[in-house]
């Protein structure tokens, strides 16, 4: 908790928009499903356990988390440190009584504490919020911390869609932490939480919303722990080295360097970095075995990357770090291509999206727009305007189509930037959205919003 605190000081004092995510075993087990919530994980700040299974698992693998940090722990005593330090504090969603109660309760308990600001938007599924008074509602206010409370893990996706425009510099998703400091709901006994039986003790509050998922989260966790187990143990056996794909000399204006052995534990600081000046490719076919350290690592270097505005990939990695990304579903999130003709593709691709200048071609009446690797909320922005822009300036148009042959990931601006395009298009008599060659990930962020009966029509 010290460090969680001084982690957050940290945050503020650079004053750059960032966001931290307390995660439970329930998280984890939908971010194996929710590739959005998987790269909301892998961008985050800062990562606390916020799971006692978590705590217990780890130590089985040898390299345990020190403690549990809990969003209903963390919260009050993040309270009792911004009264200290003159932090302002800005609680969103919920039921705006419960954030009236909480706010007062927070300035009766820490009376020094700047007046706790709250706003309380009408429920309604995310492509529906009006954000725009949401989030005139946080830049009037200026706080230095932001408690969301949308539940998980509405309140993650609403965070990583707006948190680069609100300039708040720690954004917290809080579930019902709210809800305990109003006093609606009841917290464990002290002692129940020392034990790490709190979450019996909320299965005996709410049986009937929480033991089915608390069964199903642990089938996960007996599960997923076994298979990254047994793929870490296995992977040196599978090390088949093969540099016939992989020449030398990458082609100009592309950094390379190449990590080789072991990519674990006390190993990681002897591996090269790229400068991030240019575009990079990270060769990984010479590395022979990689632990949870070594993921950590991957996942630092193309942070990193993401946050310099730089692309790159992970160039023809060995069996050995396949097998463990597959079974973590990190192939998922982080760029590998296999050979080298792949990641000069592949990073061609991302330096012209960059621009993020919409390309369009038409068809018998419809008009296509090819799509960037990503889709957040700029580019959602930007390609919205330009679709209603075509569609209201060509009344002969009956179709819209999105190619996203080269569409990796997209997230819930992207979603609403399709249920836009949607209902625009219906207004008009015979007028129809069609979605081409979807990748895996797109089409598992649709499923996991339930919008593919409107996105995916059948044929």
């Amino acid at each position: 908790m010290p460090e969680t605190l001084g982690w957050i000081d940290h945050m503020i004092a650079a004053r750059q928009p960032s966001y931290l995510v307390t995660a439970n075993l329930d998280f984890a087990a939908q971010a194996s499903e929710d590739v959005e919530l998987q790269r909301i994980l892998v961008e985050a700040e800062l990562v606390l356990c916020d799971g006692t299974p978590l705590v217990w698992a780890s130590r089985l693998t040898g390299k345990p988390l020190r403690e549990r940090v809990a969003g209903s722990d963390l919260v009050p005593t993040l309270a009792a440190h911004a009264e200290k330090m003159g932090y302002k504090i800005f609680l969103l969603g919920g039921e705006e009584s419960v954030l009236m109660r909480a706010a007062e309760n927070l300035g009766r308990l820490h009376p020094g504490l700047p007046p706790v600001r709250y706003f309380s938007p009408p429920f309604a599924p995310l492509h529906e919020f009006d954000n725009d008074k949401i989030i005139q509602a946080i830049r009037d206010a200026a706080p230095d911390i932001l408690l969301v409370a949308f539940g998980c893990p509405k309140q993650e996706k609403w965070i990583y869609m707006h948190y680069r425009t609100l300039g708040v510099p720690c954004c917290v998703g809080v579930g019902a932490t709210v809800d305990f400091l109003a006093g609606k709901v009841s917290r464990a006994p002290a002692w129940v939480a020392r034990i790490g039986m709190e979450w019996v003790y909320r299965m005996l509050q709410e049986p009937n919303r929480l033991v089915g998922r608390y069964l199903k989260d642990i089938v996960f966790l007996v599960r997923q722990s076994w298979r990254e187990s047994r793929a870490i143990t296995s992977g040196g056996s599978l090390a088949a080295l093969d540099r016939s794909k992989v020449p030398f000399a990458p082609p100009e204006g592309i950094e390379i360097v190449q990590w080789s052995g072991i990519l674990a534990a006390g190993c990681a600081k002897e591996f090269p970095v790229p400068s991030l000046r240019a575009p990079f490719m990270i060769d990984l076919s010479c590395v022979t075995s990689v632990d949870s350290h070594g993921l950590g690592l991957l996942l630092r270097v193309i942070r990193r990357a993401w946050a310099a505005n730089v692309v790159g990939c992970f160039l023809a990695p060995s069996p050995a770090v396949r097998v463990v990304v597959e079974v973590t579903r990190l192939d998922r999130i982080l760029p590998f291509a296999s050979d080298m003709e792949e990641a000069r593709k592949m990073i061609a691709a991302d330096v012209a999206a960059v621009k993020a200048r919409p390309v369009t071609s038409e068809l018998d009446g419809a008009v296509i727009f090819k799509l960037p690797p990503r889709i957040a909320a700029e580019i959602a922005e930007s390609y919205g305007q330009s679709v209603r822009s075509t569609w209201e300036t060509r009344p002969e148009l009956r179709e819209i189509v999105f190619d996203l042959a080269e569409t990796k990931f997209i997230d819930s601006s992207g979603l609403g930037f399709f249920i836009r395009s949607h209902r625009m298009v219906g207004q008009r008599t015979g007028g129809r959205l069609r979605l081409i060659n979807l990748q895996d990930n797109v089409a598992n962020v649709i499923k996991v919003a339930k919008l593919d009966s409107v996105l995916l029509p059948r044929p």
